[in-house]
């Protein structure tokens, strides 16, 4: 849909209303995907007024970097000392892209959050971000190196960042498609795909800026992110009805975490592990609590769950369903290390290697219930003098064991840009 405002602002012909809407082609964007249309999207932003919105056509919009050999380039900065609060940028949908132009080199971006001394009420929604990384010489094993969409630097931690993405389709970055360094950022009916790294990268951990309240990735679905699909590398963290299917990993927390909490979550068909604490220490200094309620791991090519170190585990229902396992760690689902496990249920079925629990931890666990069946080397294996389980179920016929995913989890088809009503 194209709302261009009935008289169109011109650039320097005098002040536009504060909730206007500006058309980048009213700024000289051409939106051909062969024309550099840097500087009218970055003018557009800079007229923008409080209540406004910076709309971005049905088209291709290239963008770039001033200089594609500086460290750390970004080719559209959004700056919070510099704009209003509650700006929209918004597209038509799937159909309005804005891309990258090739041959950036060193760490670069395409868009760039930096909320200073605050961010309230920005809204980037219906809009496809393509990091074009095939273009890209960059290599995207250097850390930030090729991010299409991040939210980073703050002046203090009391500076208040509210910025929210809304059926946004971001692809092919060259490291992450979504990066989340600040509390108070919200992903919402995103997508994510074909990322160098990660889908969503978030850290909120030793940066300057809010820790809470906690960064959130809510009905979004990752999938082909040569690593994890979720990077929950640091900070505090809600991940709800999502699906992370067919990446490196599913998802991951580590000893940077304080809190992170995973509901109604899909972790399928990725190369490794659905969900896994790595074997790093705590950092914090703290016991990172991990809540996980109705999230099923199923036919990864690792485990379906790595319960690790220096972690306490609040499980509400998860489901391990025919992940394969490795020779070294085989089975469902491992507790190890010094993790500690109080689960409501556990359902382990069908294992391709080993049994379906696997113990290895320094540290007492309790589930109330495990559903086991099918898996390769039975129920249990390991250490298992620390674990109580008060009621086992092992009478769970073959041709009901795939009906036994809770429906409440959603599927690729309902989570997702443009899946919502």
């Amino acid at each position: 849909m194209d709302e261009r405002p009935s008289e169109p602002p011109e650039p320097g012909a005098g002040e536009v209303p504060e909730d206007a809407v500006l058309d980048i082609r009213d700024f000289g964007a051409v939106v051909d995907g062969t024309t550099d249309d840097t500087q009218a999207v970055r003018d557009a932003i800079g007229a923008v007024g409080e209540g406004g919105t910076v709309y971005f056509p049905a088209g291709t919009t290239l963008v770039s970097a001033d200089d594609k050999t500086e460290e750390k380039a970004k080719a559209i900065k959004v700056r919070g000392d510099d704009l209003p609060d509650d700006v929209t940028f918004r597209g038509d949908g799937e159909e309005s892209v804005v891309r990258l132009a090739g041959g950036h080199v060193d760490n670069h971006g395409l868009f760039s959050w930096k909320p200073e001394g605050g961010i309230v009420g920005h809204v980037i929604r219906d809009l496809t971000v393509d990091g074009n990384r095939h273009e890209q010489p960059a290599d995207p094993e250097n850390n930030d190196n090729g991010l299409n969409l991040a939210v980073e630097q703050a002046d203090s931690d009391g500076s208040t960042v509210d910025i929210a993405f809304r059926d946004v389709w971001s692809v092919d970055a060259n490291t992450e498609c979504f990066t989340f360094l600040q509390g108070g950022c919200v992903a919402d009916r995103c997508t994510a795909s074909g990322a160098g790294k990660h889908g969503f990268g978030i850290d909120t951990y030793h940066k300057v800026g809010p820790v809470l309240p906690p960064v959130v990735v809510r009905n979004s679905h990752a999938y082909d992110c040569d690593i994890y699909g979720i990077d929950c590398s640091g900070g505090t963290t809600l991940v709800e009805d999502c699906v992370l299917e067919e990446n490196g990993w599913g998802t991951k927390t580590t000893g940077q975490v304080f809190d992170a909490t995973f509901r109604r979550v899909r972790l399928a068909n990725n190369d490794n592990l659905g969900y896994q604490r790595n074997d790093t220490p705590t950092e914090t200094g703290e016991t990172a609590t991990v809540s996980l309620d109705q999230v099923v791991a199923q036919s990864n090519g690792g485990q379906g769950f790595r319960f690790g170190r220096d972690t306490k585990y609040t499980v509400g229902t998860i489901t391990a369903l025919g992940n394969n396992g490795t020779s070294k760690a085989g089975g469902n689902i491992s507790i190890m290390d010094n993790a500690a496990v109080n689960a409501d249920e556990i359902r382990s079925f069908n294992a391709k290697l080993g049994a379906g629990i696997l113990y290895w931890s320094s540290e007492s666990s309790t589930i109330s219930l495990y559903v086991n069946f099918g898996n390769q080397s039975g129920p249990f294996d390991g250490d298992l003098e620390k674990l109580v389980v008060r009621a086992i179920d092992v009478d769970v016929p073959s041709n009901v064991v795939d009906s036994l995913t809770p429906s409440s989890i959603p599927d690729s088809s309902e989570v997702g840009a443009g899946t919502g009503s």
